[in-house]
């Protein structure tokens, strides 16, 4: 079975059975354990460090060579999946998976150990895009699909959120190793499931570009790495560099695109405006959200005084608010237009990030109960842009180009982080700094004043050889200060959000997911698709 039949003109598209959404669940599993395997690896680095002795650099490799990896490979993955098929695909990811776990575990050197994580990291790049390519299979009708990548997605949430108690039990009884030892038999498991998928081939056509993957590898890889170094460590030449050879090769990427017969990126799915216009959405989504989580994860230590369990703990709340949102996103779907469901799903999040901005504003003095329930507002007001705006992207590209269309979005997804990342901890910086400049106790030695105005760290460091008189008026403007960046970094976040809402009203006020039970998939394009591919999900308004 081709993956393009599902999308033949005049075939009527039938209701998913049981065997579907048990696949579904043979698909969630690998999802999950990849998103508790990001979440727990926090938790460890303490107990790595002290078995493996990294130097600070080797610790900041451990913990970001994955996501580089995986997102400077995550094009050629979808690629991959639409030439070879997502069933062999994912099945060879998983097993590299597994065998990249079992060199982690067993790690004798941190060199080791971040060879594993990249091998980790390039491994699991696999998962997201084949899913979806056989949920695209497993479930022909659009309304069924927009539940099933819902589910799917609520699973990454809901390891996300279940990570860290589960890794903290973990390591509570074995040595760090565990973490990732855990995952082998759940791997292997899902291996042994491999009948209860689809079997759906990929195109098989043309050749796999050598030079386009190396572009577009290279080319991710210094932007994510540029970015992500940049907001951690501030302002340096080689990290803006990193920046700047990324969008010169993604350049290059995108103009070899044009001159191949058979490319591995199509550009011609940008010509969809639903498909354009929900990445953008979901891309300043993550913007908006990413460095105002950054900062509110560490307020709940600054200013509330919470220990990083507590603060752990109480972040579990929204992170298990998300992933029930996530799941019943689709629900939106019977009373509003996807692009409308997207939109308002943003404006619940301008509201939460608005009602965060009063919140901190208290500081110390903040309820913690509205403060979490803020942030759970938050979580679920983007729920619905990722679970319908993912829907939006897969179900506007044609079928034969879903791992590709998920590889996009995976794209839009990390660059979004990157970039919320850096714009929130410049913002939090320029906040903080400004703000401790005029807090300063008098009668601060100036090496103890000019640290605490360069980061709270430094600040808390410096209040600890103070004599505690003059610790406590420090600490005083520590949180006063902290306070003045967290709530400017939710100012932000209220206007990304508020972007995004605005584009989704506006820009996707017309789109819809077509496939009613009892309809045939749309096999047309719609007036944005000049002379292109089937497209599964159209404008209303053709005229």
């Amino acid at each position: 079975m081709q993956i393009h039949a599902t999308a033949s003109a005049g075939r009527q598209a039938t209701k998913a059975g049981a065997a579907a959404w048990v696949g579904l669940g043979v698909l969630s599993v690998p999802i999950f354990m990849t998103a508790v395997d990001m979440s727990v690896l926090f938790l460890a680095i303490p107990t790595i460090a002290a078995d493996l002795l990294p130097s600070g650099t080797q610790q900041l490799w451990v913990l970001h060579i994955g996501d580089i990896a995986g997102a400077s490979l995550v094009l050629t993955a979808g690629r991959l999946v639409d030439q070879f098929g997502p069933r062999r695909l994912l099945m060879l990811g998983l097993v590299g998976y597994a065998l990249a776990s079992s060199l982690a575990a067993l790690a004798p050197t941190i060199e080791v150990l971040i060879l594993a994580r990249m091998l980790l990291g390039a491994s699991a790049v696999t998962i997201a895009p084949a899913g979806a390519a056989l949920l695209r299979s497993l479930f022909p009708l659009n309304r069924q699909f927009s539940v099933a990548i819902a589910l799917f997605m609520a699973a990454f949430s809901g390891g996300m959120a279940l990570g860290p108690p589960l890794g903290g039990l973990v390591l509570e009884h074995f040595w760090w190793g565990a973490i990732f030892l855990f995952n082998v038999p759940i791997a292997i498991g899902v291996v042994g499931l491999w009948w209860l998928l689809p079997k759906v081939d990929g195109n098989g056509s043309g050749r796999i570009d050598g030079l386009s993957i190396a572009l577009s590898a290279l080319g991710i890889a210094g932007l994510v790495y540029g970015g992500q170094e940049l907001a951690a460590g501030g302002w340096s030449p080689w990290h803006a560099l990193a920046v700047v050879a990324g969008v010169s090769l993604m350049a290059a990427f995108i103009r070899r695109q044009r001159t191949l017969d058979v490319p591995m990126l199509d550009l011609s799915l940008f010509r969809s405006v639903p498909l354009t216009l929900a990445l953008i959405s979901i891309w300043l989504v993550i913007t908006a959200g990413a460095g105002a989580d950054m900062q509110f994860a560490q307020h709940l230590q600054v200013v509330m005084g919470h220990g990083p369990l507590g603060a752990g703990m109480l972040l579990v709340v929204p992170a298990l608010f998300s992933m029930g949102a996530t799941a019943a996103s689709p629900i939106l779907l019977r009373w509003l237009r996807p692009g409308f469901a997207i939109g308002a799903g943003a404006g619940v999040a301008v509201v939460g990030a608005a009602l965060m901005v009063v919140a901190v504003s208290a500081g110390p003095e903040a309820s913690i109960v509205f403060l979490i329930g803020a942030a759970c507002l938050v979580a679920i007001g983007m729920a619905p842009v990722f679970a319908i705006g993912t829907t939006v992207v897969l179900a506007n590209a044609p079928p034969a180009q879903t791992g590709s269309a998920q590889g996009m979005q995976e794209v839009s997804g990390s660059l979004g982080n990157t970039a919320g990342l850096a714009l929130g901890g410049s913002v939090a910086y320029v906040s903080y700094s400004g703000a401790m400049s005029v807090r300063l106790p008098a009668g601060l030695d100036k090496a103890t004043a000019h640290q605490s105005v360069e980061s709270v760290g430094g600040a808390l460091a410096g209040a600890a050889h103070l004599p505690p008189d003059a610790a406590a008026l420090l600490v005083r403007a520590i949180t006063e200060s902290f306070t003045v960046a967290t709530r400017d970094t939710y100012f932000v976040a209220v206007l990304g959000f508020a972007v995004a809402a605005t584009l989704a009203f506006v820009g996707l006020r017309t789109a819809r997911i077509d496939g009613d039970e009892g309809e045939t998939p749309t096999a047309g394009t719609d007036e944005a698709t000049a002379g292109g591919s089937e497209q599964l999900t159209t404008h209303r308004d053709r005229r």
